[in-house]
């Protein structure tokens, strides 16, 4: 079972929400006390990039574990810096956080991210996301295929949903991938359903916004909060 920390996979929806700095430090205690389970530190989007703001910054996190992402700009990121300069500070923030996600198509730098995370003994997301609609199945079996070969403990899809038959190719995705630790979310309107819906189907966290969203069709915490607390008793 994929830990991160001592947060274990065990069939309750698992609310991720993402951070920014500054702007977001006053939600931290109010995102524990609400029930957020996974803070996503998006360092891509922080004011700063230097090592000690970065340390600072993930510091105040002790309370939740933490996922840190430096998400790229060709995947809706905000970095724009030097692939050097990224697998630094992934290195320096790897003893604070509990997990990292980094995207397949980083090749200059995902073998590294991997090595390193694993060698201290945490797990590593590997996401793929489309802002533009849905791969096909072929194109997500290759995906899944191609970054568990690079080590994912967790293999991230997001695709843009523009029509419903988007949804049902998530949704066999994830069903035949939910013994082997997937993240599958549909973005857009038409997707957000999946945010609430494929944790049943094996999916193991979702993502909702405090504030202003990372992502089109996030959910507000507090209305996805209570959407799974009415869907899966467990998660009241």
């Amino acid at each position: 079972m994929v830990r991160f920390g001592t947060l274990a996979f065990d069939g309750v929806p698992r609310i991720a929400v993402p951070f920014r700095d500054g702007s977001f430090a006053p939600y931290i205690d109010d995102a524990v006390k609400r029930g957020v389970d996974i803070a996503e530190l998006r360092i891509d989007e922080f004011s700063k990039h230097d090592t000690a703001h970065v340390l600072a910054e993930a510091a105040k996190f002790s309370a939740l574990p933490v996922l840190a992402t430096i998400r790229c700009a060709a995947e809706g990121g905000k970095w724009s810096d030097t692939d050097d300069r990224r697998l630094e500070l992934y290195r320096a923030v790897l003893p604070h956080v509990q997990a990292v996600d980094v995207e397949l198509s980083s090749a200059a730098i995902l073998p590294s991210v991997v090595r390193d995370a694993h060698a201290l003994d945490k797990p590593v997301v590997i996401s793929f996301h489309d802002f533009t609609g849905t791969p096909d199945r072929a194109t997500l079996e290759r995906i899944a295929l191609e970054a568990r070969a690079a080590g994912a403990d967790i293999v991230k899809v997001a695709g843009f949903c523009t029509r419903q038959a988007d949804i049902q190719t998530l949704a066999a995705f994830t069903l035949d991938h939910a013994e082997d630790g997937v993240v599958v979310i549909g973005m857009g309107p038409i997707g957000v359903c999946t945010r609430v819906l494929f944790p049943a189907l094996g999916s193991l966290f979702t993502f909702a916004a405090l504030g202003q969203g990372t992502a089109p069709g996030q959910l507000q915490l507090a209305e996805l909060k209570q959407l799974l607390g009415q869907i899966y008793p467990r998660a009241s």
